[in-house]
């Protein structure tokens, strides 16, 4: 071989190792520096929201103070109906990014096949105590006693009552920690009142799990039949619903005509109601009348609060936990970042330092009722209700609405409701 020959091997390879040694470290400070996020467009609540990314980009501009060579990666305008299947795109890839917002009811699913990473040893390193954290929020992205994801934002259901009606009615106001038998009793109330056109008690949006929470439901603690349809809680919550579904003829009164200010109580979530009392929606109500905010109906020491929770989660196979963990405290635990997330996001934040905080109230009397004080959602957040943590809970949960709801239409409940318990668990089983 001549001399030049050897020249251009012994370039060549040297040229080789340069290239190589710097994918390596480009890789290496990728891992230190970039950090990617998964994440949808539009509002976790499905309600209008024109600030879609707003509370996202000030995350990571309060994050960029400390961290200023990070660079934050993720996806613009991917719908909140397609995040589902473009994360599970990106998990079957090998891509899947290295923190990211959990779909709707999937985090049972995700954490059970071993998507998230244990966020515990991350918790307890940095001496974050839960109680930092309003505790339904936090439990939801709970697995068996370990912490798979955070809570970033929540969405709780509560009951608002048109005040007005029932003084036209001359009826007693409930208070703010109210029963079941206080609202049958309304409900009665306003059915023996003759006109031509009557005022009714409740719209069809208060459902079967409303009632069954309302007196404390649970699921049991046997493996084999989780679901108990028929014990004394469960029996109590359906007499209830059928109860509130024939007493007015008010089966299937909807929202409208709590709208027209001619029924008495609906629930409602709080985005949903941000939203609709405010301007310009609260302009388009056929009639104006006076809101009050009230738990959900409950018995004492029942959870009754439905609340959907918002949670960030980190990928069991990032690149860069720690970074992804620096984001995610970020995100949840900043109080400039959850004041703002819950300003326009129409949401809650998960902080109860934050709840409590001058400025939500001042948030929540924007408001054109400004009936919810931050002492009510406070004490509306405390009542909260976690979904259980069930594999497909959500498979489970649609046949049983599925089922209940047509039984309940038929008034066949009775009938079907231990054949109902069985079809649950055998999906349980499956």
């Amino acid at each position: 071989m001549t001399k030049t020959k050897k020249d251009i091997l012994y370039l060549s390879v040297l040229f080789l190792l340069i290239v190589i040694t710097a994918i390596i470290k480009y890789q290496a400070w990728q891992e230190e520096h970039v950090l990617t996020i998964g994440i949808y467009s539009g509002s976790s609540w499905d309600v209008p929201n024109n600030h879609q990314y707003q509370a996202f980009d000030y995350a990571i501009k309060q994050f960029k103070k400390k961290h200023p060579h990070v660079q934050i990666k993720y996806e613009n305008g991917i719908q909140k109906s397609d995040y589902r299947n473009w994360l599970s795109e990106k998990i079957v890839q090998g891509k899947t990014p290295d923190l990211m917002i959990v779909p709707d009811n999937s985090f049972n699913l995700l954490a059970h096949d071993g998507a998230f990473k244990d966020l515990s040893g991350f918790m307890a390193e940095d001496k974050i105590s839960p109680d930092r954290f309003y505790s339904v929020a936090l439990d939801a992205g709970n697995l068996n006693d370990h912490q798979y994801a955070l809570p970033f934002q929540a969405n709780p259901q509560f009951m608002v009552m048109n005040k007005d009606l029932l003084l036209r009615n001359k009826l007693s106001i409930p208070s703010f920690n109210w029963s079941p038998t206080e609202l049958k009793k309304i409900c009665h109330q306003l059915a023996l009142i003759k006109s031509k056109d009557p005022d009714l008690g409740i719209t069809s949006d208060y459902k079967w799990d409303n009632a069954l929470l309302a007196y404390n439901y649970k699921l049991s603690k046997s493996k084999d039949n989780p679901i108990q349809l028929t014990n004394n809680a469960a029996i109590k919550g359906f007499n209830l619903i059928e109860y509130l579904q024939n007493v007015g003829h008010t089966r299937k009164v909807d929202s409208q005509l709590f709208d027209k200010g001619k029924v008495a109580f609906t629930p409602i979530n709080l985005a949903k109601y941000r939203t609709y009392t405010s301007y310009p929606y609260y302009v388009t109500n056929e009639k104006s009348f006076t809101w009050n905010c009230l738990q959900m109906p409950h018995i004492k020491n029942a959870k009754a609060t439905q609340i959907d929770v918002s949670m960030f989660a980190i990928a069991s196979k990032a690149r860069n936990p720690k970074l992804a963990w620096s984001f995610l405290k970020t995100l949840c635990l900043n109080p400039k970042v959850q004041q703002k997330a819950m300003k326009v996001n129409k949401g809650c934040s998960v902080l109860p330092q934050v709840v409590l905080n001058q400025k939500t109230q001042k948030i929540l009397n924007q408001n054109s009722q400004g009936s919810l004080s931050t002492t009510k959602l406070n004490a509306i957040m405390n009542n909260g209700w976690n979904q259980p943590k069930l594999r497909n809970w959500s498979e489970v949960y649609n046949t049983l609405d599925h089922s209940i709801i047509n039984a309940l239409d038929t008034n066949t409940l009775d009938k079907h409701l231990f054949y109902i318990q069985q079809q649950a668990n055998s999906i349980l089983k499956n």
